[in-house]
């Protein structure tokens, strides 16, 4: 137990759940009496009865367990759904943004096209009133200045109606009307396709917004009642809430874990997958190459990995390593929800090395943690990987995982950095474990 044994992450749960059932046999809370609880979730009334017999307790026991199941469930299943809305936010936004640009252009264009065949037609212009002046202007030679108005210019010799200076002016101004034509022809449609795609945007938008709030009105929820059923819990157990608490904590460490395993091993079996379809694509005869050994025997889910015997962590006074070559960023950025997420890497950085202390750990650790996050999310709040769904800094999978520290962990990187922190310590004991980890097999 002594793993799990940790300070509760999620810091607007961890004030109330300090002030639940301390032991089983503690008295209830004044407010029990008078509180009728939600439908479906038991009353202390409940548990009082239960605890008359050993039966009637077990039952209870199992109910509450799946009550706190299906409400961290439901959290990750609209956790998911938040993220899934901001990455198609992302993109409709994206194409918008893109419509705007070349819609952009094409105006430039079209401005440079009408300026070039305003200036044929002033040489033109200026052409006649010479050629008038001194007597050289024929009927034929204001003939040819309609036909180019009205673009019919092709049923003309021009040549014989205004002679060859005119005849060049002529034609480069009939071809700068061609131009104009045609670029007025892609500015309107792609000013159709630009309002299309920034309707498609608002209301991606919109709806982004909506699953982020459905989202964190869920986790404000599975809070509150999770921590009267944890007390709950521990009445009926003869425990105490932190020691429930920090159980469950370990439990959902382990989903993680189980969860990041089953999706690196997807994605390496996606992955080649694809390298033998472009194989097979750049040489037909050739036979398709073997999927990686990681992807066909998956490593076995223990229910412990084994840590070494001693943190693998720079011994002073052993120089400083060379800084770690960055990575590419993930495949998927989300952009900032307005009022929302702050992509700040070193401010995040900054906040996690502060952090690293009441978690038990030394300065020593971060340098591993740093290349340990920098490898999964390039320290970006809203780092989305497209393939597996894992999101933000620690990159949680589900993200949904990210509830027991907080609503606003979809936009907040501290929330992000507390869950991942507690996640390293619960699975792995020290960053500097979790890196090897992450070294050894690709992923933590």
């Amino acid at each position: 137990m002594s793993r799990l044994t940790i300070a509760v992450r999620s810091r607007a749960g961890g004030a109330l759940l300090a002030l639940a059932v301390a032991s089983g046999a503690a008295a209830l809370p004044a407010e029990a009496e008078t509180t009728d609880p939600p439908g479906g979730f038991p009353s202390w009334s409940d548990i009082e009865h239960a605890r008359k017999s050993e039966s009637a307790k077990a039952a209870e026991v199992d109910r509450i367990h799946g009550l706190l199941g299906g409400l961290q469930a439901r959290s990750e299943e609209l956790g998911a759904a938040a993220v899934t809305a901001a990455a198609e936010f992302a993109a409709a936004d994206a194409a918008a943004t893109a419509a705007a640009a070349r819609l952009d252009a094409l105006n430039r264009q079209v401005d440079r096209a009408a300026g070039e065949l305003s200036a044929r037609r002033n040489e033109l212009g200026a052409l006649a009133v010479q050629s008038y002046k001194t007597g050289g202007t024929t009927m034929e030679f204001f003939l040819a200045l309609d036909a180019l108005e009205t673009d019919s210019l092709h049923g003309l010799n021009v040549v014989s109606v205004v002679g060859d200076r005119s005849a060049a002016l002529v034609s480069r101004a009939g071809a700068a009307e061609k131009v104009l034509a045609a670029l007025a022809g892609q500015q309107k449609g792609a000013r159709t396709e630009h309002d299309r795609l920034a309707a498609e945007a608002e209301s991606r938008l919109a709806e982004a917004r909506s699953a982020r709030d459905a989202m964190e009105e869920q986790v404000a929820a599975e809070q509150k009642r999770s921590i009267t059923l944890t007390a709950q819990l521990a009445s009926l157990k003869g425990t105490t809430a932190a020691v429930e608490q920090d159980y469950r904590q370990g439990q959902a460490a382990l989903a993680a874990y189980a969860a990041a395993q089953a999706a690196r091993r997807a994605a390496a079996e996606e992955e080649a997958r694809r390298a033998a379809e472009d194989a097979a694509k750049a040489d037909p005869a050739r036979p398709a190459p073997r999927p990686p050994a990681s992807a066909m025997q998956p490593e076995p889910e223990t229910e412990e990995p084994a840590p070494p015997a001693a943190d693998p962590a720079p011994a002073a006074p052993a120089p400083a390593p060379p800084p770690a070559v960055a990575p590419p960023p993930p495949p998927v950025v989300v952009p900032s929800l307005p009022g929302g997420a702050v992509n700040d890497p070193v401010a995040a950085k900054s906040y996690a090395s502060g952090r690293l202390g009441s978690f038990g750990w030394g300065q020593d650790q971060f340098f591993c943690l740093a290349q340990l996050w920098t490898k999964e999310s390039n320290w970006m709040t809203t780092a989305t990987n497209p393939y597996s769904g894992a999101y933000g800094i620690p990159q949680a999978l589900p993200p949904g995982k990210y509830s027991s520290a907080g609503s606003d962990w979809l936009t907040n990187y501290r929330t992000q950095i507390e869950w991942g922190l507690g996640y390293i310590r619960d699975r792995y004991g020290s960053p500097c474990r979790a890196w090897s980890h992450s070294v050894a097999v690709g992923w933590y």
